[in-house]
């Protein structure tokens, strides 16, 4: 996922891939995905200051794109201002400097709550149920976020 923080909106999502209901593409060692035969590569235009996101899907199982999105404005707002617990000095400018670090860890924690509620209204539990299956709350998978701040190279 490309996060535009400047307007506050998704510049490009991949398309998730299935082999059936709660059984994604994975490019693991044990897997019969493989990188030549499954991976999907495509070019975006990247501005500075975009944010570049690799997620698990224990992530995007228990969030919705939209809390996606706010946990990572968030989390800059909160560098930026020097208010993050780990924030120090020097420039933060949207998230430079340890904040992409943190903006990750923020949102790990946010799909971990979900995760955890057994009463929380979750993307998975939404695909369940249009799958059939009875299902509630979050989902309990494992948990992994990738966060990078796309900056102007200087040499």
């Amino acid at each position: 996922m490309v996060l535009r923080p400047s307007t506050q909106k998704v510049i490009y999502k991949t398309v998730e891939q299935w082999h059936w209901f709660d059984c994604p593409r994975q490019l693991g060692t044990n897997s019969p995905d493989t990188p030549n035969g499954n991976a999907v590569t495509e070019k975006i235009d990247l501005e500075v200051g975009d944010v570049v996101l690799a997620m698990s899907d224990g992530v995007i199982d228990n969030l919705w794109e939209h809390e996606i999105v706010a946990s990572i404005l968030k989390s800059i707002k909160e560098w930026e201002s020097g208010k993050h617990p780990e924030a120090h000095k020097g420039d933060l400018t949207g998230g430079r400097n340890g904040g992409m670090r943190a903006a990750a860890q923020d949102l790990i924690e946010a799909a971990k709550e979900i995760a955890l509620d057994p009463f929380a209204e979750s993307p998975f539990m939404e695909r369940a149920i249009e799958e059939g299956l009875a299902s509630e709350g979050g989902k309990l998978d494992d948990i992994s976020v990738v966060a990078a701040l796309c900056v102007k190279n200087e040499g």
